[in-house]
C-alpha cells in the first residue's frame, strides 16, 4: 500500500514519466522510479506492518474511497491557484483534507507516535517504579503470575525502570486510530492562512516520502504550541508549495499567493531544502 497516493506522486514526473529520487538513508542518487515503485510498503496498514490482516485491507480500502473523492477536484483547483482566481472555501477545504490524509498516514506519524507512546510508557513507569508503591505493585504482579519474585530480582527490575533502561516495541494500533481523525485535521488545517508560493522559475519545488512537513516555534511557555501555532509545509505540485500557519483575523483573504520570478532562486531552494530535512528517507 502506498503511503503516499499514486495520483499525488504523478504531478511530480519527469519528462520519461519516472520520478528522480534522492535516497538519504543510502546516501544515493536512485534509479528513476515509476510511482508504483516509491513510497510504498507491503501490508503497511495492517496490525503489525507486512503482516496480512483483516483489519489492514479494511483501512486499504477507506483510504482509496477518501483518494478517489480527492483526485478529480484537483486539477481545477490546481488551475485557478496558477492563474490567480479566487479558490473556493470547498476547494480550500478538499485541499485540506488532502494535506490531512497525506500528513497522517505516513511512517513520520507512525514513528512520531511510536515514540510519544514510549515517552509516555516509561515516564509512568518510572514514577510508579521510583515510589513508595513499587513493592505493592510486583506483589500484585506475583499474584497474577502465580510465583514469588525474589528481593534481587525485584531491585535489579525497580532500576532498570526508574533508569529507563529498556526498550519497547508497538504494533500500529495507535497510529491506525489517528486515521480516524482525518476529517478533523483537515478542519485545522483549512483555518489557517496559506500562504502558496507559485515558482515561475526553472527552479521547481520537490516533494519527499514526508510531503506535509511541520515546524514548531519556540514557546517561553510550559506548553507545545497548538496546531493552528505550528506552520506546515505542503508541495502541491512543482509549481505550488502552500505554506499554512496562524490565522491572521486582521485579513479577511484565508488564501495568498506569492509569485517566484527570477530573482526569487534562494527561497525556492530555502524551501526545498526545509521539505528534504524533513524527509524520512526520500526526496
Amino acid at each position: 500500500m502506498h503511503f503516499v497516493p499514486r495520483f499525488y506522486l504523478k504531478r511530480f514526473l519527469n519528462h520519461d514519466m519516472q520520478v528522480e529520487v534522492l535516497d538519504f538513508k543510502n546516501e544515493r542518487i536512485a534509479t528513476p522510479k515509476g510511482v508504483g515503485g516509491i513510497c510504498y510498503g507491503d501490508f503497511f496498514y495492517s496490525q503489525q506492518t507486512g503482516e496480512v490482516d483483516e483489519l489492514g485491507q479494511i483501512i486499504e480500502e477507506w483510504f482509496k474511497k477518501m483518494e478517489d473523492q480527492i483526485a478529480p477536484s484537483l486539477d481545477p483547483i490546481i488551475s485557478k491557484l496558477l492563474n490567480n482566481e479566487q479558490i473556493l472555501p470547498h476547494e480550500k477545504w478538499m485541499l485540506s483534507l488532502l494535506m490531512s490524509m497525506i500528513w497522517i498516514r505516513g511512517p513520520v506519524m507512525r514513528e512520531r507516535i511510536n515514540r510519544m507512546s514510549d515517552q509516555i510508557v516509561k515516564q509512568i513507569n518510572t514514577v510508579q517504579f521510583g515510589s513508595q508503591f513499587a513493592n505493592s505493585i510486583l506483589d500484585k504482579i506475583d499474584i497474577e503470575v502465580g510465583g514469588v519474585t525474589s528481593a534481587e530480582i525485584r531491585k535489579a527490575v525497580k532500576e532498570m525502570l526508574v533508569k529507563q533502561d529498556y526498550t519497547l516495541e508497538f504494533d500500529n494500533t495507535q497510529h491506525m486510530l489517528m486515521f480516524e481523525e482525518a476529517s478533523n485535521y483537515a478542519n485545522l488545517f483549512n483555518a489557517q492562512h496559506w500562504l502558496v508560493y507559485i515558482s515561475r522559475l526553472p527552479e521547481k519545488f520537490i516533494t519527499t516520502d514526508n510531503p506535509v512537513v511541520v515546524t514548531v516555534p519556540k514557546t517561553d511557555t510550559a506548553y507545545d504550541p497548538t496546531f493552528l501555532d505550528r506552520k506546515h509545509y505542503f508541495p502541491l505540485t512543482p509549481d505550488i508549495c502552500i505554506e499554512a500557519t496562524y490565522p491572521h483575523k486582521s485579513s479577511k483573504k484565508t488564501v495568498q499567493r506569492k509569485t517566484l520570478f527570477p530573482g526569487n532562486e534562494r527561497e525556492v531552494l530555502s524551501l526545498n531544502l526545509l521539505l528534504a530535512g524533513h524527509s524520512h528517507q526520500y526526496a
